[in-house]
């Protein structure tokens, strides 16, 4: 099975994200435990920086730490806003009034930073890592490309914040490293954001198609299965067919393209449903895996071999074929029909059933067990 390399996108690629309420609730509580890590972090390291300072006589002292204190207060002022209007309602932290706000005190803190300090020699700037969370915010609301926008902008920021001092190479590649890091952090949000909207956009679509599953599944399923079996009329048990099909299909992640275990044995049940109006569910475990190539196609042979054993030789209407990982290295698949049955000892296997079926799975190192009771149907048991 071949899997196609994913491209990441361009800037202008990805549109807004819609993701689901409880995707966004989850990412915005997450967001404020680290603006208050962050926040904490960035305040106390000041903090300690005005204190080491001024008891070092080699270090340069802090030049305005009122003016850090100031914006660290304003700072933790901000998030005790924007923890209470998240207590309230979590969406409220979308608006822009704290968008924008968060945005302008992380701007104005990288264009103090160095004025604050007097000189660009500190160890990190003032709202240290605490400006991501502005980026993760737009990136939220707005999408990548906004989350690139804000970065760009503040990066920017940092860059002007230095122009009067003067600062040697390697703080100019410094100051280029930050630009460069804060835009990528906006188009990795943005990129995230995005695919966290496609799941949910998945999983919606999976839920919608559960919920109509049940509500249809012991009605308009039935009647279909009715019609075939009671209806004198061929087109009318044809067209029957065909509409319980393709409704299973779409209900129960039926797939066309046979590039899983599970859509291979249900591309073999239609084959069969087709050509010998056999009667097929298919049931798959959950965590049953994709498969190699080999694995897929020795599968789905085997079970549409086993499938049309079930209808030349045992008259079978209806089977059953199940599918679950027993464990990480081994598939149990089975196939269960109704037909007449028949005693292993007395029957000799017949041509399909040796090559198609035990002969496939025993070139990829599997094993096949039959079922056979007389009158009750019989079952084929693969291993692989």
């Amino acid at each position: 099975m071949s899997i196609a390399p994913t491209r990441l996108p361009l800037l202008g690629e990805i549109d807004r994200p819609a993701l689901a309420r409880p995707t966004r609730i989850g990412l915005l509580r997450t967001l404020l435990i680290y603006r208050w890590l962050t926040a904490s972090w960035a305040a106390g390291l000041f903090v300690y920086e005005i204190w080491d300072r001024n008891r070092q006589a080699t270090k340069l002292a802090v030049a305005h730490p009122g003016a850090g204190l100031g914006l660290m207060a304003v700072l933790l002022a901000f998030m005790v806003w924007l923890t209470f209007e998240y207590n309230r309602d979590a969406d409220r932290t979308l608006r822009p009034v704290f968008v924008l706000t968060e945005i302008a005190i992380g701007t104005t803190m990288l264009l103090a930073d160095v004025w604050v300090y007097g000189s660009p020699d500190h160890s990190q700037s003032l709202p240290s890592v605490w400006i991501i969370a502005a980026i993760i915010n737009v990136a939220i609301v707005a999408g990548q490309q906004p989350a690139v926008l804000t970065g760009i902008g503040l990066g920017l920021a940092r860059n002007i914040g230095w122009m009067p001092y003067k600062t040697d190479g390697i703080w100019s590649l410094t100051r280029i490293a930050t630009l460069v890091l804060l835009t990528v952090a906006g188009w990795v949000a943005g990129y995230v954001m995005h695919r966290l909207g496609e799941a949910d956009d998945e999983i919606s679509a999976f839920k919608a198609r559960e919920e109509v599953a049940r509500t249809l599944h012991d009605g308009v399923l039935q009647t279909l299965a009715v019609i075939q079996r009671r209806s004198d009329d061929a087109q009318l048990v044809g067209l029957a067919r065909v509409q319980e099909h393709e409704l299973r299909e779409y209900l129960f992640g039926g797939s066309s393209v046979e590039d899983d275990i599970a859509a291979a044995l249900r591309a073999a049940a239609r084959r069969a449903e087709q050509r010998h109006g056999l009667r097929v569910d298919v049931i798959t475990a959950p965590d049953l895996p994709e498969g190699s190539d080999d694995v897929i196609h020795a599968l789905g042979s085997a079970v549409g071999e086993a499938l049309t054993n079930a209808v030349k030789h045992g008259a079978a209407t209806k089977a059953t074929v199940y599918a679950e990982p027993i464990d990480e290295d081994t598939i149990f698949v089975s196939v269960k029909d109704d037909g007449t049955g028949f005693d292993t000892s007395l029957v000799e296997e017949g041509q399909g059933l040796t090559s198609s079926i035990r002969g496939r799975l025993g070139d990829l190192g599997g094993r096949v067990e039959i079922d056979g009771r007389p009158g009750r149907g019989a079952e084929i048991r693969m291993y692989l």
